[in-house]
């Protein structure tokens, strides 16, 4: 979906798992060059700094700050966003010094306009009801800024438009608190907005100035974020919080106490405990507490991150928590002490459900992402389990599995799980930057579900989901269903955000990846063999669409493995127990596609909720708000339909022969 510009920038992290991790050393102007040596050395076609490199840096510095152009006139931002060829061979020059003023000009440039814009917020303030009268009616506006305002009139005015965008989240999540809470919400949209631009400002939460070191740190960060970017749309640079949060994606695992906070109008409260975590166990802690203390120490004038800071702890330290409980009489104070632990994110991993099918059941299985962890979890565990669960319910006659939204993950687990689908045979081939190539091949020599099966896709389906799409429809084991392509992601990151200790948190492309058949997903994506488009598939979502995406190429197909990367003594092995188990392409599912199109096609049409679903994501009838087409999930009914239509059409050639 069309993430509006301004959410992207004001967005605030309002939950959080909370970490722990050592406080890393402060950055400096030193460790710039030194991080981009590594990122070069790894990256598949970018090797040095370049006057192209540093001229889209800037660009990428501007945007990281101001993306809705709310802060900044077109003649404050051209000397960076259309810096001369002079000022970039300057900055070249001084980058090979350690020297980068033009990044703290362009800092400092910020900073005036962050005090320009709270002068102008700090006027409206004044009158909080009346900002949130605004704040419900521009609720629904469509904002599309894609030039730098010329006036300072038309950029107070679009600051005023932001800033009563983002009030509008927090009326929408307080829903029936807004009523004479209006000077809280407004206060607590200000706070948020102002510890993000604290940092720009060199500034604590007391408003206090920051050593100057700490201010070098935050400016040389942001500059390491660009200049990584700028290499391409997947090289990035984080910080040590964003690596955490990250890695407990990858790993599905964390280390800590097991509360999700949230930031509301009385103050910081448990939103959510993590089942299995200290806090769970405890007994102790409940769902809407509020944090008044952190061992002993009082949290009523900390910033959301400092009480974040504050709750970091190696495993098996204690902290003590106190808690005001609104009970029904009066509030309760409680103090509970904690010991973090590491604990496993049972969510977000695998769902499953199932519905009745003759004397067995079709099964519909959600792949959230491709992880791996301690503990032994890992996507293809679960998916393996999920599939015998359903098996214990009858005959599993056909199966969904659902992809869509899933962004990826590791590479070795789009590898296994499509190893559940074919007997044995090449997943990914990876090709890197001295054009050697890497063949990544399941081994396992049967398919662990060999049934009617489709993959559902989405437009948000990217990099280890377009893996799998790919690899089943290429060795025609199953069909492709859902938005008409998928995000387009095809390329290799190495990353040091799992690694123990490194000296930087980054991930940088290093290669491309191609399925069997030898295509890269890589802008174009995995297309649907039956299109059954969802909300998202109408909207400028993808690879295409990012800045400084790498091209699309090809490989040779290798369906007939040749082992050309085996070892000698390896390749023994592999020549009598691999070689004759190779998944054939199958080309059932390819023969009778047509029909199955033809099905869906009619099916779809005759859909009077699908219809009017289409017309208001096209935008064709007006106003939206006039049509409702139900909450069903449209696109995985149609994909069952679809899964029957196989199992049907695959029954009776069986009866046929």
């Amino acid at each position: 979906m069309k993430v509006r510009s301004f959410l992207v920038f004001f967005a605030f992290f309002i939950s959080f798992l909370v970490p722990s991790f050592a406080k890393p050393p402060l950055l400096a102007s030193k460790d710039i060059q030194e991080t981009m040596s590594q990122l070069f050395e790894y990256h598949i076609d970018k090797k040095e700094m370049s006057t192209v490199l540093l001229e889209r840096s800037l660009k990428i510095y501007l945007k990281q700050f101001d993306p809705s152009h709310s802060y900044l006139l077109q003649e404050e931002a051209a000397p960076f966003t259309q810096p001369s060829e002079q000022s970039l061979k300057k900055m070249l020059t001084e980058y090979k010094k350690n020297q980068f003023s033009h990044y703290f000009s362009l800092n400092q440039k910020i900073q005036e306009s962050i005090q320009r814009a709270r002068t102008w917020r700090r006027n409206w303030e004044q009158n909080p009801v009346q900002l949130v009268e605004n704040a419900k009616k521009i609720e629904r506006e469509k904002v599309r800024d894609e030039k730098y305002s010329l006036t300072l009139a038309e950029l107070k005015e679009r600051h005023y438009r932001r800033f009563v965008e983002f009030l509008s989240l927090h009326i929408k999540e307080f829903e029936s608190q807004v009523t004479g809470k209006e000077a809280k919400i407004v206060a607590l949209c200000e706070k948020q907005l102002a510890s993000m631009e604290n940092e720009y400002l060199g500034v604590n939460e007391q408003n206090q100035p920051l050593p100057v070191t700490e201010l070098e740190h935050f400016v040389v960060l942001r500059i390491l974020k660009s200049l990584a970017n700028s290499l391409d749309a997947h090289t990035s640079y984080y910080s040590p919080e964003e690596a955490y949060a990250v890695k407990v994606q990858l790993e599905k695992g964390m280390c800590g106490i097991g509360v999700v906070l949230r930031e509301g109008l009385e103050g910081i409260t448990i939103q959510d405990l993590i089942t299995g975590g200290p806090a769970d166990k405890s007994g102790k802690i409940k769902k809407g507490d509020t944090i008044v203390e952190i061992d002993g120490e009082s949290v009523k004038n900390q910033s959301f991150h400092r009480v974040l800071e504050n709750m970091k702890g190696k495993e098996g330290s204690k902290t003590t928590l106190g808690l005001l409980r609104q009970e029904a009489t009066q509030p309760e104070f409680v103090r509970v002490e904690l010991v973090r632990s590491k604990i496993v994110l049972p969510d977000q991993r695998v769902d499953i459900q199932s519905e009745p099918y003759g004397d067995g059941i079709i099964g519909k299985i959600t792949l959230h992402s491709f992880y791996e962890g301690d503990d032994g979890i890992s996507s293809e565990k679960d998916l393996k389990k999920a599939i015998e669960k359903l098996r214990d319910n009858g005959p599993l006659y056909g199966l969904v599995l659902d992809l869509r939204e899933n962004t990826g993950g590791f590479l070795s687990q789009s590898v296994k799980v499509t190893g559940l689908f074919i007997t044995s045979g090449v997943v990914v081939i990876s090709k890197y930057s001295d054009s050697s190539m890497k063949y990544y091949r399941t081994v396992e020599g049967e398919r662990f579900y060999d049934g009617p099966l489709i993959v559902l896709i989405s437009k948000g389906s990217a990099s280890a989901a377009e893996i799998v799409a790919q690899a089943i429809k290429d060795y025609g084991v199953g069909i492709v269903v859902g938005d008409e392509q998928t995000y387009g992601k095809g390329t290799i990151q190495h990353q040091t955000i799992t690694s123990e200790g490194p000296p930087a948190f980054f991930k940088v492309t290093i290669g491309r990846y191609y399925t069997v058949s030898g295509k890269s997903t890589q802008i174009d994506g995995v297309k649907a063999d039956i299109v059954v488009p969802s909300v998202i598939n109408f909207e400028e979502i993808g690879e295409a669409f990012l800045e400084y995406p790498l091209p699309s190429d090809w490989v040779d197909s290798v369906y007939e493995d040749s082992l050309s990367d085996v070892d000698p003594i390896a390749r023994r092995w592999f020549q009598k127990y691999y070689l004759p188990n190779l998944q054939p392409k199958l080309t059932y599912w390819d023969k009778i596609l047509p029909t199955l199109r033809e099905n869906s096609t009619r099916r779809l049409q005759q859909n009077k909720n699908f219809q009017l679903f289409l017309k208001k994501v096209k935008e064709e009838v007006k106003p939206i708000e006039t049509i409702s087409f139900g909450t069903n999930d449209m696109q995985m009914e149609e994909a069952v339909n679809v899964l029957k239509d196989m199992i049907m059409m695959s029954q009776n050639t069986t009866a046929a022969n």
